[in-house]
């Protein structure tokens, strides 16, 4: 009988043989790497989702606006339009993938992709002012990828919190 704490990296058994997660950690390891990062990606994108939109309603509720007022005083208000020059600048650099369409049957659509590019920039600079006087403390901490150093040179003291390790190829 084994107790608990011997078997609980053992994700497979054929007969008497375990495979751990120890015996699979090194073919999985960059698959990992790629997954923790989008984990990390996946969870910032949501905080700072979640903290835009806590950040507007308050700043709402401070002027005794409702959301949509809010966005549309501090965004939409101040969006610059789209110039004649703007459009003649995206579709001179996307002719070849237009299909031989003319300016005039694109324009429509070049003015709206570029709108709404400016509508966000905007939205996002008005988030970094409210952010920057909101004080905004992420815990949220990025994946730690531990490199093997062993028997590399190495400069620096070895307690040092970051690691930089240069992979480079000398011919």
């Amino acid at each position: 009988f084994r107790s608990a704490e011997e078997t609980k990296d053992v994700l497979a058994k054929i007969g008497d043989h375990s495979i751990t997660e120890t015996d699979i950690a090194d073919a999985i390891a960059g698959q990992m790497v790629r997954i923790n990062n989008q984990l990390y990606s996946t969870k910032k994108q949501a905080v700072d989702s979640a903290i835009a939109d806590y950040l507007i309603d308050q700043e709402a509720k401070k002027r005794s606006l409702t959301r949509e007022q809010l966005l549309k005083q501090e965004v939409e208000d101040k969006i610059p339009a789209v110039t004649d020059a703007e459009i003649q600048q995206v579709f001179d650099s996307n002719k070849a993938r237009l299909g031989g369409k003319t300016l005039e049957e694109v324009k429509p659509q070049i003015q709206q992709q570029l709108q709404a590019g400016k509508q966000q920039q905007q939205q996002q600079a008005f988030i970094q002012e409210l952010r920057k006087a909101a004080s905004v403390k992420m815990f949220l901490k990025p994946p730690i990828v531990d490199v093997a150093t062993n028997g590399a040179p190495t400069r620096g003291p070895a307690n040092a919190p970051i690691t930089i390790v240069e992979f480079s190829d000398y011919q």
